[in-house]
């Protein structure tokens, strides 16, 4: 399969003048370190952070205020990527260097193609379908140190911005999901959004009819038709079918002026929220926030707060503005309509009451029934036949969709069969058991874990020591899933300090001999202290040795910043 391969990191801090590369093999590499505060998990973090995570950074590194850069190669051909704050610039093989702005929208849909990572995700705000940011293909890649021992698919911050995000994420690195999904996905989204057009328009009817009932009588079941005039005299049965078609015209434009009125009054309420809105996070991005970058506090996306967005804030408030000038616009005119058609109707029912005052029949039960209540009765029995009518229509367009979304949820459902959900559970199954066995971690309850989408029961297992060979033989688990079955190019293995709670030598040693017999043909990076159970582990690797002086190196300063400058 196509697979990835990193081939030299290089960090450089401007504000403190120095700098360093790492170079890796195409195999193992080791990063170790005697001191436990040198940098192995930073370095590792920053491969990450150059394409667009967000990995746990310390305060202390998140000051130096460093630009990244990452070389790697797939297929042969050879990528570079830079990073510095949100910014970030991308040199494709044979291509110019691409500069981005921002981490979502269209690097993240870059990454995706360059990574084969066909996934999408509903906005929680439009529900549209959207590439989702890089660190969700990276997701079953990387070990974090602090944050995937304790808890799964959680190697990065910022990933709450979608909802029930995890086992879509599972099912297409594993291949139980495909591109074809998603273009399934995709018409489905699209259906529903023309679904609940249909069902505002279908509010609008409704107001509609309401507005009728106010302006006519009940029904009388005396005249419901033009025919039944026929009781009228012939000198003013065409007068009255006149007026009575007047009215039923008037009633209809008075009933749709206010149900457009009303859609307007809702849609000016929005606009004004919206420009209020805007001003107060201009306001807010001016007084209170310094920096270029702000986070959201509710889901950790960091957003862009440079002059450029500052000003964009303004142009869209400026924009809403002339929005909310139209909408004023549109609804003056409504309610000039609105008051000609009810002047109109009150001149319509004068000329009735003329006639009236001068005729008048006897209904069954000999009550005197005026004209105007005749004419109104016939008037509004046709508005509301057409309106109603035009409901029907409507509701019919929603069953119509409804039943084309269940057809596509037949066409998704079909493909991927029972039989090839059954393979890959037991594929999963197979391998974390032969991993388990390897790490002599027999005391979990396998009869609970069925498929990759049981990682809270893995997490619950064992104690401190054997949950965590647990969990670790979870994700190498997966991890070769993705390798299996393809859907995807596959990254490194990154593993941060497998000997975590201290594992016994012996433990220790299965560690590393579990990584050394299924892993040693894939590129991985493993970061850990000095022991002396890494040396078989080091006598085949690429060996990374991080000194006191860390990461950076101001000697390095001077040539590789001007790596910074070039892409």
């Amino acid at each position: 399969m196509q697979s990835l391969k990193l081939s030299r990191l290089v960090i450089i801090s401007n504000s403190e003048k120095s700098a360093n590369q790492f170079e890796f093999s195409k195999t193992l590499n080791l990063i170790i370190a005697n001191d436990n505060s040198v940098g192995k998990s930073t370095l590792l973090k920053l491969i990450f952070w150059t394409f667009g995570c967000e990995p746990e950074f310390d305060t202390t590194w998140k000051a130096k205020d460093c630009t990244s850069l990452v070389e790697f190669e797939i297929s042969g051909k050879k990528y570079i990527i830079k990073r510095y704050k949100s910014q970030i610039s991308l040199k494709e093989p044979d291509s110019t260097v691409e500069n981005y702005e921002k981490i979502t929208g269209d690097f993240s849909q870059k990454i995706a193609e360059i990574f084969d990572f066909k996934v999408l995700l509903p906005n929680q705000s439009t529900s549209q379908l959207e590439t989702p940011p890089p660190a969700y293909y990276f997701l079953p890649f990387y070990i974090d140190q602090k944050r995937s021992w304790s808890k799964a698919w959680d190697n990065f911050e910022n990933l709450g911005q979608y909802k029930n995000w995890k086992e879509t994420i599972i099912k297409y690195h594993i291949a139980l999901l495909t591109s074809e999904h998603f273009e399934i996905e995709i018409e489905k989204t699209d259906q529903k959004f023309n679904q609940n057009f249909i069902n505002k328009e279908i509010d609008k009817i409704e107001t509609a009819i309401d507005v009728v009932s106010e302006y006519i009588p009940q029904q009388l079941t005396t005249v419901t038709s033009v025919e039944g005039l026929n009781i009228l005299t012939e000198n003013i049965k065409l007068d009255l079918a006149k007026l009575q078609r007047e009215q039923e015209n008037l009633l209809t434009e008075i009933s749709l002026n206010n149900s457009e009125l009303s859609h307007l009054q809702h849609q000016k309420e929005i606009t004004e929220k919206i420009i209020f809105e805007l001003d107060s996070d201009y306001r807010f991005t001016i007084e209170n926030i310094p920096d270029d970058e702000i986070e959201c506090p509710l889901c950790g996306t960091i957003h862009d707060n440079s002059i450029v967005s500052r000003s964009s804030i303004l142009v869209d408030k400026t924009q809403a503005e002339i929005q909310l000038k139209e909408i004023l616009k549109y609804l003056e005119n409504v309610l000039s309509k609105i008051s000609k058609s009810n002047f109109k109707l009150e001149d319509n029912k004068r000329l009735i009451e003329e006639i009236n005052s001068k005729y008048v029949v006897l209904n069954d039960d000999a009550d005197p029934i005026n004209f105007d209540q005749i004419i109104e009765s016939i008037a509004g029995k046709n508005i509301k036949e057409n309106v109603e009518r035009s409901k029907i229509e409507k509701v019919n367009e929603v069953h119509e969709i409804t039943k084309s979304i269940k057809k596509l949820v037949k066409e998704q459902k079909q493909l991927v069969t029972k039989e090839t959900i059954q393979e890959r559970n037991n594929t999963f199954i197979s391998i974390f058991k032969a991993y388990l066995k390897e790490l002599t971690y027999d005391s979990i309850n396998l009869s609970e874990i069925d498929s990759p989408l049981d990682y809270n029961k893995v997490i619950k297992e064992g104690g401190a020591a054997e949950g965590t060979r647990g969990i670790l033989a979870y994700y190498l688990s997966v991890y070769k899933m993705v390798e299996k079955y393809q859907n995807e190019i596959l990254f490194p293995l990154v593993i941060d300090t497998p000997n975590q709670q201290e594992q016994s030598d012996l433990n220790y040693e299965k560690i590393v001999n579990l990584i050394l017999k299924n892993f040693s043909n894939n590129q991985v990076l493993l970061s850990a202290m000095e022991n002396a159970n890494l040396a078989p582990l080091k006598s085949i690797s690429n060996i990374i040795e991080l000194t006191s002086d860390k990461l950076l190196d101001k000697s390095k300063y001077k040539l590789l910043s001007l790596e910074q400058i070039l892409l």
